[in-house]
């Protein structure tokens, strides 16, 4: 009896995985077509540059980002729907790995969640606006969920395009195959001593990248810094301290590769913040979003993690909608 449940439980799961993996596919596609449509209408940086054909514009760590995001076919534009297709998918692959990494899985709730989230700020902001760095964040997503799988050669693959496609993914990069290394070298430390010496890294790496941004971003220290939506700087921040904080009483932070990555951009982002490039801290905290409201609910029981999930979801559907995201859409 109990080898006859076993076998029906992994064809039940197997049966779960194909089917979600349609139900995403096609939301991918027909939420890819409607942004395309112009029904969302378009966002600024869509206008400024995204709109023309071909761009071959960039170097090496944002030229695909700009081909992909402006690619037309025979004078047809299909460069919104493929990052909009993309950025669905790995938003929808990514809560469906931490629903099933919490034994809380249910098709409709995931559905549900799946379709609030590609609504808010992070995703909806970068269908037809940062575009390129939408691209760079969902590539990031997909490195996270073959992480939780231990896929290291998809891990690392994805995290080639990430960098490829954005700057910043070549710290987000940096980030998710610097995250498994020191899981796996600490794995025979104690809880406490897993915390100590990630301070201390976290710490070695924040004075690290903040010379680092200092020496690169010279040429935009200069150059006045804006804030998209409003000013969630002082948000952001605090996400990261009290994530930080959370590791010295929650040994699951830094249990797994994907929370520590996590542990470490709370490090490492605050950098630009101090090396004055305000803009680009709120956009990478704005990439990140997504994965720190999943990583926050590990620490929840199963019970309230689902009303976790929808709260904060629909809490932030709402921010995206007061602020003005939408409105600024045309």
């Amino acid at each position: 009896m109990t080898e006859v449940s076993i076998e029906n439980k992994s064809l039940l799961t197997s049966n779960n995985n194909y089917f979600s993996t349609v139900v995403i596919l096609t939301i991918s596609i027909v939420f890819a077509l409607l942004i395309g449509s112009g029904l969302y209408g378009f966002g600024n940086d869509y206008y400024s540059s995204y709109y023309r054909a071909n761009l071959d514009w960039g170097g090496f760590t944002d030229r695909l980002g700009f081909i992909l995001a402006t690619l037309s076919i025979n004078g047809v534009h299909i460069g919104v729907q493929i990052v909009t297709f993309i950025l669905s998918l790995s938003v929808g692959f990514l809560l469906r790995e931490h629903i099933k990494f919490k034994q809380s899985y249910s098709f409709v709730f995931f559905i549900l969640l799946y379709l609030i989230a590609i609504h808010t700020w992070p995703i909806i902001m970068s269908t037809s606006n940062a575009m390129r760095q939408g691209l760079s964040m969902s590539f990031i997503f997909l490195s996270f969920v073959a992480v939780s799988r231990r896929n290291y050669y998809w891990m690392l693959l994805l995290s080639f395009l990430a960098i490829l496609t954005h700057k910043s993914g070549l710290v987000l990069a940096a980030i998710v195959v610097f995250a498994p290394i020191v899981k796996n070298y600490l794995g025979s430390f104690s809880t406490a001593s897993k915390a100590i010496i990630n301070f201390f890294i976290g710490t070695f790496l924040l004075f690290s990248a903040y010379l680092f941004f200092g020496i690169i971003g010279l040429d935009e220290l200069n150059k006045p810094s804006k804030i998209i939506g409003g000013d969630f700087r002082g948000a952001f921040v605090l996400i990261g301290l009290i994530y930080v904080a959370l590791s010295f009483v929650y040994k699951s932070i830094l249990a797994n590769s994907f929370n520590i990555s996590l542990y470490y951009f709370s490090f490492i982002a605050p950098s630009l913040l101090l090396n004055g490039l305000n803009w680009e801290y709120e956009r990478l905290g704005m990439m990140m979003l997504i994965p720190y409201i999943l990583s926050f609910g590990i620490l929840l029981n199963r019970s309230s993690y689902q009303i976790y999930l929808m709260i904060t979801f629909v809490l932030l559907l709402m921010l995206t909608v007061v602020t003005g995201m939408y409105a600024s859409f045309r």
